[in-house]
C-alpha cells in the first residue's frame, strides 16, 4: 500500500517539468544589427609649464575601447589602448599634431576621428643671471621659470660669438684674454620658439699685487671693513711732499669697536723670499697715531703676523715702515690678506683724530 501511494505524486512532478520553457543565452543575433560608436570627441589637457605634457581623454557613445595615435610618431607605431572613462598622457615638442582615436564598439565595429593638437610653449619668465669673477675667469649660471630648453650664454668678448648652452642649475666658466668691461647676455629657451633674454655688465680685473698704488683702473681695490671701520678710495685731497698721486685710500675709525679695522685680499700669497719690510705712505691729522699692519692667511686668521708703527707728524705725508724680518722667515704661512688697525684697543670717534690717508703699499728689503 505504501509504495503505490507515491505514483500519483511522481506523475505530477514530471508533468510540471515538461511544461517549463527552456532559456537560451547563446543567441547573438542582436549583434548583426549593431552600429559603430558615435558622437566621438577628443579632449586635450595641455600643461602650461613648457613640459609638453598633454593628457588625452577620448569619449563617444557605445565604445568599449579606444586606440590612440599621438601623431608625432611613425604610422607603424603601435597605438596606446585606453578603456572608457580613462585617459593617457604624452610629452610633445612644440608644434601641431594630428591625434587620431579609433573607437571600438561591442559589435567590433570601429569609428575613427582625428583632431589637431596645437602645443605652444610660453616665453620664460623671471630670468636672472649669476656671474662670479675670479680675476680673468668668469663663472655664469642662470635661472628662470619655464626655461625647459636651457640657457644660451654669450660672454661678450668676441664678434659672431657662438653661445654656450647650459641647463638650469649648471654653470659655465669663461676666461677673458684681458681685463675690461663686458656685457654678458643670457637667453632663456622655452623649448619652442619663444625665448627671453637679459644682460649683465661685468668688470674683469687684473691681479692685485704689490706695490698697491690705487692708480690702476683695471685692478679691484676692494677693501672690506669690520668693527666700525670705514675705508674708501678717494681723490688725493692733499697732493704734496712725497705723495702727489691722484688717488689714495682713507680709513675712518668710528666709536663702534676698539678693534675696528679693514682688510684686503691679494690675488695670491705674498712672496717674502727676498723682501720682508712694508713701506706705506700715510697722512695723519695728529702725531702719535698708532698704525698696526697685520698679515693673515686668506680664510684662516689663525695664521697671522703684525707690526705696529707710529705717525710722527700731522697734516703732511710721511712714510711708515713695518719690518717683519724677525717674524717671517719663509712663505710657509701663505700670508695673503693685509689689514690695518688705527690705535688698536682704543675706541675711535669718527673724527680726524681717528682718520688716516694711506697710499703706495710696497714690500721691500
Amino acid at each position: 500500500m505504501n509504495k503505490l501511494s507515491y505514483k500519483p505524486l511522481l506523475l505530477l512532478i514530471a508533468l510540471a517539468g515538461s511544461s517549463c520553457t527552456k532559456d537560451k543565452f547563446d543567441n547573438t543575433d542582436f549583434l548583426k544589427t549593431g552600429t559603430a560608436p558615435a558622437d566621438q570627441a577628443i579632449n586635450f589637457n595641455i600643461s602650461n609649464d613648457n613640459s609638453g605634457l598633454v593628457t588625452i581623454t577620448p569619449n563617444s557613445a557605445g565604445a568599449t575601447a579606444y586606440d590612440i595615435y599621438f601623431g608625432d610618431t611613425p604610422a607603424s607605431t603601435s597605438p596606446t589602448h585606453v578603456l572608457p572613462g580613462q585617459n593617457t598622457s604624452h610629452i610633445y615638442k612644440e608644434g601641431t599634431y594630428p591625434v587620431k582615436v579609433v573607437a571600438t564598439g561591442i559589435t567590433g565595429l570601429k569609428s575613427e576621428t582625428i583632431k589637431q593638437l596645437v602645443v605652444t610653449f610660453r616665453a620664460p619668465e623671471s630670468l636672472a643671471i649669476t656671474a662670479n669673477a675670479n680675476l680673468h675667469d668668469l663663472t655664469v649660471s642662470a635661472s628662470a621659470l619655464y626655461a625647459t630648453g636651457g640657457f644660451k650664454v654669450y660672454f661678450g668678448d668676441a664678434a659672431n660669438e657662438v653661445p654656450v648652452l647650459i641647463a638650469e642649475g649648471a654653470s659655465v666658466t669663461h676666461t677673458y684674454a684681458s681685463a675690461g668691461k663686458y656685457t654678458v647676455k643670457v637667453e632663456a629657451l622655452s623649448g619652442g620658439a619663444a625665448s627671453t633674454s637679459t644682460t649683465k655688465d661685468i668688470t674683469i680685473y687684473n691681479a692685485l699685487i704689490l706695490p698697491m698704488t690705487f692708480e690702476q683702473t683695471d685692478v679691484n681695490y676692494a677693501w672690506g671693513d669690520f668693527g666700525g671701520s670705514n675705508t674708501t678710495i678717494i681723490p688725493n685731497p692733499y697732493p704734496s711732499g712725497i705723495n702727489t698721486s691722484a688717488t689714495v685710500g682713507k680709513i675712518v675709525k668710528t666709536k663702534d669697536q676698539t678693534w675696528a679695522g679693514n682688510y684686503i685680499s691679494m690675488s695670491s700669497p705674498l712672496d717674502f723670499t727676498s723682501n720682508k719690510k712694508f713701506k706705506v705712505k700715510v697722512y695723519s691729522f695728529r702725531p702719535g697715531l698708532r698704525v698696526l699692519l697685520q698679515l693673515e692667511r686668506s680664510g684662516d686668521n689663525s695664521f697671522m703676523e703684525n707690526v705696529e708703527a707710529v705717525t710722527s707728524t700731522a697734516n703732511t705725508w710721511e712714510e711708515l715702515t713695518f719690518d717683519f724680518s724677525s717674524k717671517i722667515t719663509d712663505n710657509s704661512k701663505r700670508l695673503q690678506n693685509i689689514l690695518f688697525f688705527l690705535d688698536n684697543g682704543t675706541l675711535g670717534d669718527g673724527s680726524q683724530n681717528y682718520t688716516i690717508l694711506f697710499d703706495d703699499i710696497v714690500l721691500t728689503n
